[in-house]
């Protein structure tokens, strides 16, 4: 499954690079920095990560527990975690090996989570500096941000 899905990364047009954790890959898109993380002891569990998005300190850990929490409550599929003293996004997966199921088609499934990842930091940048502007008394709008998922990615790198 592994190689099936670095095929299809590449096929879609992403560089890949091997980090020093032989199943840990990164790529860009957008600009954002993302890992595509193999599961060594679950062939079929596909993750996608955006590592590192807000570092965790003491003077923000409110901040940081009120952004996960709405990330986790509003969007779907997506999860906001710490891991060691940053925020992480991630969309994890498992994939069916059925030939009745979608999972066959990687190059719409891997673009939708990639486009799910990249919208859900968008929403998570917008809810940061909406919670930031309202700590200091200024106004808010609480818009959710919609994200359509029907395109496939391309991209030049």
């Amino acid at each position: 499954m592994k190689e099936k899905i670095l095929e299809t990364l590449r096929s879609l047009g992403f560089k890949l690079v091997q980090t020093d954790d032989e199943n840990v890959y990164e790529f860009n898109y957008e600009g954002v920095s993302m890992l595509y993380m193999y599961n060594v002891s679950d062939e079929e569990f596909l993750n996608i990560t955006v590592p590192c998005i807000m570092q965790v300190e003491e003077d923000n850990i409110m901040l940081v527990s009120a952004l996960t929490e709405k990330v986790n409550a509003t969007l779907k599929y997506i999860k906001a975690y710490i891991y060691g003293n940053h925020v992480w996004l991630s969309y994890e997966r498992e994939l069916i090996d059925d030939s009745h199921s979608e999972d066959k088609d990687f190059r719409k499934v891997l673009s939708s989570m990639i486009l799910q990842l990249e919208a859900a930091l968008r929403f998570f940048r917008k809810s940061k500096a909406e919670m930031e502007e309202n700590s200091h008394g200024g106004p808010s709008d609480d818009d959710a941000l919609a994200v359509e998922t029907d395109e496939t990615v391309e991209t030049d790198n």
